[in-house]
């Protein structure tokens, strides 16, 4: 680990903070994170916010002192951030520092000690590095890759696997796939199960596909809930539904739950868009292969019919 990122922790442990964000304005009310600690780290270059939609940071730039937030369990801090406790600290007119934990130490740090160490973080962090810049990129091949070699001998098969690749990729705990073709469906969870049936989540998606809203993208599920029927599904925080096109025409939905309180990334939108339209490629030759086959089995006793 870099000097820079070895500063950049101790700001966030001084405090008790388990994630540290550095957001830097980069046009009038437009703020862009930049770095910092734990999922700060990791985010690094994929998180816009404005200040005029979250009020913390707004209130935070306007009194030019702490804002904090703790208690009431984990919610929505800004973007797709979520934590338990939170405190935005304003460096000067164009930084802002945001600290997140699991616990009241962030919210109960002084406003001395929470502007020291948002002011040791900001000098750490000046921009994106070239290392993460390709980190990102190879995540992203690696999804491709990973949705290319898709390769299951029936279309529900194929469906399955394409919701759980997605998924895995997008770091959610839930899948489900709508194929028009056919009206099927496909559920998969990766740490959470739905209590919905797949046909009321088939009849979400349809209504999804006919509304042709894509994509859409939700970092707040207790704001706008996912369509009717699925309102009322329990434990979702976030989700994103994608539209699949051609012969595969369809919906993709992923979503995070209390198993993994989070939203969506640039990178994850960015990375949700290509793979979803190279899985319309790979569902669509499923589709293809077994029209033809159903094709062949028909012609053929046809012609068995003509025979005789």
């Amino acid at each position: 680990m870099s000097s820079a990122g070895h500063r950049v922790d101790a700001a966030a442990a001084s405090v008790g903070a388990r994630d540290l964000f550095v957001l830097r304005r980069v046009s009038g009310s437009r703020f862009v994170h930049f770095g910092g600690s734990g999922r700060g780290s990791g985010w690094a270059g994929l998180i816009e916010v404005d200040a005029d939609e979250v009020v913390a940071l707004r209130d935070a730039l306007t009194g030019r002192s702490p804002v904090r937030d703790a208690g009431g369990g984990t919610r929505r801090v800004f973007g797709p951030y979520y934590a338990n406790a939170s405190a935005f600290v304003p460096v000067d007119h164009d930084v802002v520092v945001v600290f997140g934990g699991e616990d009241g130490a962030v919210a109960a740090a002084s406003d001395e000690a929470l502007l020291s160490a948002a002011t040791l973080a900001a000098d750490a962090v000046e921009t994106v590095t070239p290392v993460k810049k390709l980190a990102d990129e190879l995540e992203e091949l690696d999804a491709v890759r990973a949705v290319t070699a898709v390769d299951e001998p029936t279309v529900e098969k194929t469906m399955r696997a394409l919701a759980r690749v997605v998924a895995e990729s997008l770091y959610c705990e839930v899948g489900a796939l709508y194929l028009a073709d056919g009206d099927r469906i496909e559920v998969v969870d990766g740490g959470w199960e739905l209590g919905e049936s797949p046909e009321q989540v088939a009849d979400a998606l349809r209504s999804v596909l006919g509304d042709g809203r894509f994509p859409y993208c939700v970092q707040d599920a207790a704001v706008l809930p996912l369509p009717a029927p699925l309102e009322g599904a329990r434990g979702i925080r976030s989700y994103y539904l994608l539209e699949l096109t051609g012969v595969a025409r369809g919906v993709l939905l992923v979503a995070h739950t209390d198993a993994g309180p989070r939203g969506f990334t640039l990178l994850c939108r960015r990375l949700g868009l290509r793979l979803a339209g190279v899985g319309s490629v790979v569902l669509g030759a499923a589709v293809t292969r077994e029209w033809c086959s159903t094709e062949a089995a028909r012609l053929h006793a046809a012609f068995g019919k003509l025979d005789v």
